[in-house]
């Protein structure tokens, strides 16, 4: 039987307890957007590849974080330039400082927990025991707060300001990893980043809200500014 989930490995520079930032594209793609942008900052290489018959390349649900049961999405690839590629999760690696992310890429309902696990069981084969996951949630004030798998992580990012302030469900990849990672011991931290949700695309970027939360990962992780 084909298998549901697989991965395409590439060469992996030495890494020492690395930590992992983990992004998707949820409310106003802010997860993603920060990925993106210290993946071109540390000019991290790409190590990993996650596919999946569970991840869309035409979404029915509306945003693509909300999966539901009866709506599984389409199957397919994407051509552009003339090449084309396949739905996948990214993860990609920089040696100095020790540092992987993982660019998320929203399963369909069904496939959601085998992905966040598989993704899951490549950091952990990379080393990974601490992880920053990045997302976005609805509020006009400009603000950062936190939730994390114990009190102690919470506690260390009072020095950076940080304080816990959203509540509520966490849905997509990212909030499944988040959630996985503590069966996983990998200790995790989520930074919510205050944005005001469009109700006609609620994954419309918000590159405002994602600069401040690349401000405050080059703090907590040792970066200059590009």
């Amino acid at each position: 039987m084909e298998p549901d989930i697989w991965t395409k490995s590439y060469p992996t520079p030495k890494l020492k307890e690395p930590v992992a930032v983990v992004g998707s594209p949820g409310l106003r793609s802010i997860g993603k957007l920060v990925v993106d942008r210290l993946i071109a900052q540390t000019q991290a290489q790409l190590i990993v590849e996650v596919y999946s018959k569970h991840l869309p390349s035409n979404y029915q649900t509306t945003p693509s974080y909300a999966p539901h049961p009866s709506l599984p999405g389409f199957g397919g690839a994407f051509v552009e330039s003339g090449t084309v590629d396949l739905p996948k999760v990214q993860i990609y690696a920089c040696p100095n400082p020790p540092l992987v992310f993982a660019r998320g890429y929203h399963p369909n309902f069904q496939g959601q927990y085998c992905v966040a696990q598989k993704v899951l069981d490549s950091l952990g084969d990379i080393g990974v025991k601490r992880m920053i996951v990045v997302a976005g949630f609805g509020s006009k004030e400009k603000k950062i707060c936190c939730a994390a798998h114990n009190q102690k992580s919470i506690d260390e990012m009072k020095k950076f300001d940080v304080g816990v302030g959203y509540k509520g469900p966490f849905m997509g990849f990212s909030g499944l990893v988040f959630g996985l990672a503590k069966l996983k011991e990998i200790e995790a931290v989520c930074l919510f980043v205050s944005t005001e949700p469009v109700e006609e695309d609620l994954e419309f970027p918000d590159q405002e809200g994602a600069g401040r939360a690349v401000d405050l990962l080059l703090k907590m992780l040792g970066l200059s500014k590009a």
